[in-house]
């Protein structure tokens, strides 16, 4: 928890991380770069699809926004769960 009492989703060595739905995407950048200048580590998103022929326009937004902040993006797909890998439609793209 935060001084002014929010709360990062994630806390790495390295990044403040911020989880949404990929309709949430812009207000996930927001958070990210908030928790980011609160903690002094890097902003992070994990963008959750559920539909990935639906979202994949989230994803482009997000990516283009995140590019120019050094946001980093990671991606979790409903068939991903209980695997590291990031939703394998997107890799493709």
């Amino acid at each position: 928890m935060l001084n002014d009492k929010t709360r990062v989703d994630c806390i790495t060595s390295q990044y403040a991380i911020e989880f949404d739905f990929a309709q949430k995407w812009a207000e996930s950048i927001g958070q990210s770069l908030y928790y980011s200048t609160n903690t002094g580590k890097l902003p992070g998103v994990v963008l959750i699809i559920e539909n990935p022929q639906k979202d994949i326009k989230y994803y482009r937004r997000l990516n283009k926004v995140a590019e120019k902040y050094n946001i980093k993006v990671w991606t979790i797909c409903p068939q991903n769960l209980g695997s590291e890998s990031n939703c394998s439609f997107f890799l493709s793209k």
